[in-house]
């Protein structure tokens, strides 16, 4: 009996201790339930912030993909580096546009690498394109004698001159071109001086063989009328200018100019190449005229800016370099694709073709259309691909 009820003692005290136990088993149970879910939550919540860091840098990685395929696309459409070698003349219409485009990087976003020579005479600078010294040049307006004679093509304006004058010495006492019968007049052959002093003897019912015309070249010239060695001198802005300021305004008398010829005539500046170069240059020109346009627009804009580069350039003060701005007709983009558009340009170059021949500069057998030495083809394409409206 002891036995028996000692061992009922027993079990009741298992029981006890087993439903105890269950009991906590339930609570840690609980505990444990609570616990897997935040582990859970924390697990995703870790699980997601790596995906999506998994996606961005996925997503970064696909842009440097694109990048460096749209870079390696570019340079293989880039077209082929080309060094051309180009005149200028020393002033803004001579090499401001080309200083802007150098500067502003234009020629290099085109691959072209310019080499600079200087020239101031259209006649020499043709004679240097002929050898193939010389790919692309600026022309004056007296030489644009030389296109219609197949030595030049031209591709694009510059701007259109006001400058040419007819000096005399004050104390001379000639007031006019007849008195200029017999004497010695400086010319630079070739050049809107020639130009000018030719239509300003017809204007007066005169003859080219009616004064002794002294070729000389430009600071020559300038030196030899200065000093008194001679009578008179054909010349442009900026030597005009220069003349005055040091013989002083109240010495210098003008008794013809390019004005005296306007509005029929006109006097152009322009960028020309030669046949024999554009054969196997085209996209070279096309390129070189879409960096000089940029840069002549950026002229256009900023003339002041420009005239200062361009004295630095040639080494002259700011006032200097300035003068040939108001003695020059200055033409935007928007205004040079509406002469092209509307064939105003052409017929400007059949007008100074027209101005040779009766000057008695240019032989009636090169008396030819003017799209027959002008090639404006090459400007439209590059106003085009620029998107000049």
């Amino acid at each position: 009996m002891f036995k028996n009820k000692a061992g009922g003692k027993v079990m009741k005290k298992q029981m006890a201790v087993l439903m105890a136990m269950v009991m906590a088993a339930g609570v840690c149970a609980g505990c444990g339930s609570s616990s897997g879910t935040g582990s859970k939550a924390a697990a995703e919540t870790a699980a997601s912030g790596a995906s999506s860091e998994t996606e961005t840098t996925g997503e970064e990685k696909k842009e440097d993909e694109a990048k460096d395929e749209k870079d390696k696309a570019e340079e293989a459409v880039k077209p082929e580096r080309v060094k051309i070698k180009v005149a200028y003349h020393p002033h803004i219409t001579g090499v401001g546009g080309i200083l802007n485009a150098i500067d502003n990087g234009y020629f290099e976003e085109e691959n072209l690498e310019l080499e600079l020579v200087q020239f101031t005479s259209g006649a020499t600078e043709l004679a240097a394109m002929a050898s193939g010294d010389i790919d692309i040049g600026y022309l004056g307006v007296g030489a644009h004698v030389f296109a219609p004679q197949g030595q030049c093509t031209i591709l694009a304006l510059d701007s259109t001159d006001l400058s040419g004058e007819i000096l005399v010495n004050a104390d001379s006492g000639y007031k006019t071109m007849a008195d200029l019968k017999g004497k010695n007049v400086a010319i630079s052959a070739g050049t809107t001086s020639e130009l000018v002093l030719s239509m300003a003897l017809k204007l007066n019912g005169m003859e080219r063989s009616d004064v002794n015309m002294i070729n000389m070249d430009a600071s020559g010239k300038v030196t030899a009328f200065m000093t008194g060695q001679i009578d008179s001198i054909s010349i442009e802005a900026p030597y005009t200018d220069q003349i005055r300021k040091e013989m002083g305004e109240d010495k210098v008398v003008t008794i013809s100019g390019s004005k005296d010829f306007l509005p029929e005539a006109v006097f152009t500046n322009s960028w020309v190449t030669t046949n024999k170069f554009l054969e196997n240059n085209e996209d070279v020109v096309v390129r070189f005229l879409k960096a000089w346009l940029r840069g002549t627009e950026d002229r256009y804009n900023n003339m002041e800016e420009t005239v200062q580069k361009v004295a630095d350039y040639i080494n002259t003060d700011y006032d200097t370099a300035y003068l040939v701005v108001e003695k020059t007709n200055w033409i935007n983009n928007q205004e040079l694709k509406k002469l092209v558009e509307d064939k105003t340009l052409e017929q400007w170059y059949g007008t100074i073709k027209d101005m040779f021949l009766d000057a008695g500069l240019l032989e009636e057998k090169y008396d030819i259309p003017a799209e027959e030495f002008v090639n404006l083809d090459y400007l439209k394409q590059a106003m085009q691909e620029i998107g000049v409206e």
